[in-house]
């Protein structure tokens, strides 16, 4: 099969002429697999990355910094606990859980939500998270809709999970699943990388790109139509995670800022955390890959890091102001990472290459300010990233068993010998524990 000519003109205009002959070198099957992924490309898009437009500027302006709510200035009987309590009840809360990722470097074959993380039990990603919300549903007498954000490599996998695990228990009625676009990569040479002889590499534009899906499919807006107000959006890598949590909802309401969002204290400038930021006056996040190493280390007087507000990617939103500021569009941002390929010959291979993704957290700067509330790592992140290492299933779990013993003790109760799992409809902390009402956990 010869490529049109026309298509081969407009990937020749594109730098991407060598997909002509690649698809021209392919078995017929493989052709008709390849080629409509080709020409369903925006070519002209991909010859504007390739010349870098459209692209987030570099943080080297000067930053300032952002004062925050310290961790032991919260809890239940805080003015923006009740303040929260009232929205949840009030129906006025949704969530929305990015989790269109595939789980590559946790060597598992799958979306990243599916994967066994309970200690005892081997509850997934999503089970932990989404019992969260079922929790929610009996505590306050309203359930929160719910929106998961897929991909077009995970969506019909997460569907299905979901399916077969009845929603674990969730209101099918308020939950949705809304599928985020991909971005195509680029190798060294700026020429677009094949994931297998017959399929272009392709991976979810960002949580950010997952946010605007959820504006562009109309899901936003219906929010919006319904009464609510506060939107919170949550990594599905996660499982530590105060999903709901009152103190932190009610906070854009009592504090009368558009955002709120979580963070914690980096004693490191090398952990992989965005940072909160100040930037021509407007709060920020700056991408830990694309902060200055000099400033990223700056340290001041008592050796903390002057930068060390350290995003872990849990936001509430007033949802007006959200939808006002996806309605600006958000920039892309480039990452040079290994890329997992086929080289010339069709034999796997990982390339050094740049992927293109798009970040929640441009959207702060359309604020005049945010709320940034502190919460500690070993209570409230824990996530699961690689198969080894930091942020491996072993410390998550780890994290988790040790927060479940945590409440025991602070109940006054010992905790049960053997690994030791909680569900969020047995326990959210201490004060479940301190009934005869909630499981042991073992």
């Amino acid at each position: 099969m010869r490529v049109d000519r026309g298509l081969r003109a407009r990937l020749a205009a594109a730098g991407q002429e060598f997909l002509a002959e690649h698809v021209e070198a392919l078995e017929p099957a493989k052709q008709d697999v390849l080629l409509p992924q080709i020409e369903a490309l925006d070519l002209e898009g991909i010859a504007a990355l390739r010349r870098g437009e459209g692209l987030a500027p570099p943080p080297s302006d000067p930053w300032g910094t952002v004062p925050y709510l310290p961790a032991s200035s919260r809890g239940p009987r805080t003015e923006a606990a009740v303040r929260g309590r009232m929205e949840l009840a009030g129906g006025k809360v949704a969530f929305a859980m990015i989790a269109g990722g595939q789980a590559s470097r946790l060597r598992w074959d799958g979306p990243k939500g599916t994967f066994p993380i309970g200690p005892r039990t081997q509850r997934s990603l999503f089970q932990v998270l989404v019992e969260h919300l079922a929790r929610a549903a009996r505590d306050f007498g309203a359930v929160p809709p719910l929106a998961v954000t897929t991909s077009p490599t995970t969506d019909a996998a997460i569907r299905a999970f979901f399916e077969l695990n009845d929603c674990f228990g969730f209101d099918r009625s308020v939950l949705s699943f809304v599928c985020q676009s991909s971005l195509p990569a680029f190798d060294a040479d700026g020429r677009l990388v094949l994931a297998a002889p017959d399929r272009l590499f392709l991976s979810p534009d960002g949580h950010g790109g997952a946010i605007q899906s959820l504006e562009a499919k109309g899901t936003l807006k219906a929010w919006e139509q319904q009464g609510i107000a506060t939107v919170c959006t949550l990594q599905v890598d996660n499982p530590l995670l105060k999903v709901v949590d009152p103190d932190f909802i009610g906070r854009i309401w009592t504090e009368g800022t558009p955002i709120a969002t979580k963070v914690v204290l980096k004693e490191t400038p090398g952990q992989r955390l965005g940072i909160v930021v100040r930037r021509n006056g407007r709060p920020a996040v700056v991408e830990y890959t694309e902060a200055p190493l000099d400033r990223a280390a700056a340290r001041d007087a008592t050796g903390a890091l002057v930068y060390g507000l350290g995003s872990i990617a849990a936001h509430a939103f007033r949802l007006d102001f959200l939808r006002r500021a996806l309605s600006t569009g958000l920039p892309l941002h480039a990452a040079r990472k290994e890329i997992p390929c086929v080289d010339a010959s069709g034999q796997e291979s990982r390339v050094a290459g740049v992927k293109y993704e798009r970040f929640l957290f441009d959207v702060f700067p359309h604020a005049r300010d945010l709320t940034v509330v502190e919460v500690a790592q070993d209570r409230e992140y824990a996530p699961v990233k690689s198969a080894e290492g930091d942020e491996s299933p072993e410390t998550s779990r780890r994290a988790l068993e040790a927060e479940y013993r945590r409440w025991y003790r602070e109940a006054g109760r010992e905790p049960p010998e053997g690994v030791l799992e909680l569900s969020p409809l047995d326990a959210l902390g201490p004060e479940d524990l301190r009934t005869s009402n909630a499981r042991d956990g073992r």
